[in-house]
């Protein structure tokens, strides 16, 4: 995974051009498969929040959201997207958090900058820890389709105070997507800052059993179709909903 410090140059960025753009994808997905199924103003947590705009959402709704992410700069627009929400500065791979959260989500294939399988399952292991007996995770991943067709091109947003030239490929031998970004900034004198960011593409089977390794069962896997309805998800799914939830009884204790 990369160095959190490495999400900052991205965070105004991200919070303007993409923060609001995958919660009409998601948010109905989340009412229909864990809303539903928690009682109101239960306690969430949005793991790798990002800018905070789901929290945001989910907030308006009446639910006591928690908002964690690694990125300073990312909880830094995220609190004020959210000034109401409690949000923690973490690593997704080790933090701890009480068993107070009745679901915990992870959206717009955040959990895909894990890198290694062993490194997602202690993120699995930390969602455990941090539900509810029956307390329910639901998570998106980019899948290989996805990245064969939206990962293989370049593309820029011009904006009056920054610029943002993104370069973005898809490399099946080694299952490593590069989001390759180069910034300019308004400011006294206009800033250039480089980064790159790397996915990891997972196949539904190895997800799968690392969630059943980390104690999940009633373990779903789907695609989504155009009416924000979950399918069975095939090789051609570009992105793919996973849901699981903690057995009851399963209280954590020292």
């Amino acid at each position: 995974m990369s160095s959190y410090s490495d999400y900052d140059p991205f965070a105004r960025v991200y919070n303007q051009h993409w923060g609001n753009h995958f919660i009409p994808l998601v948010f109905p997905i989340l009412e229909d498969h864990v809303l539903r199924y928690i009682p109101p103003n239960s306690c969430i947590l949005d793991l790798c929040c990002g800018t905070g705009q789901l929290v945001r959402v989910l907030a308006g709704q009446g639910y006591q959201v928690t908002g964690l992410d690694g990125s300073a700069e990312m909880l830094r627009f995220a609190r004020e997207n959210a000034p109401d929400s409690e949000f923690i500065m973490a690593d997704a791979r080790t933090f701890e958090q009480p068993d107070t959260y009745q679901a915990v989500i992870s959206t717009f294939d955040s959990l895909n900058h894990i890198l290694e399988l062993g490194e997602l399952k202690s993120v699995f292991d930390n969602v455990r820890a941090a539900l509810r007996p029956s307390g329910l995770f639901l998570f998106d991943l980019n899948m290989e389709a996805g990245f064969k067709t939206d990962w293989n091109y370049d593309f820029n947003i011009v904006e009056d105070d920054h610029v943002c030239v993104i370069r973005s490929s898809y490399h099946p031998r080694e299952r490593r997507a590069k989001f390759e970004a180069t910034i300019f900034s308004e400011g006294n004198v206009w800033q250039r800052s480089d980064f790159t960011l790397t996915q990891r593409c997972y196949s539904e089977p190895e997800v799968v059993e690392t969630l059943k390794q980390a104690g999940f069962t009633e373990i779903q896997a789907c695609a989504c179709d155009i009416k924000r309805d979950l399918i069975q998800l095939t090789t051609e799914s570009e992105r793919a909903f996973f849901i699981g939830r903690k057995p009851a009884g399963q209280w954590i204790t020292d």
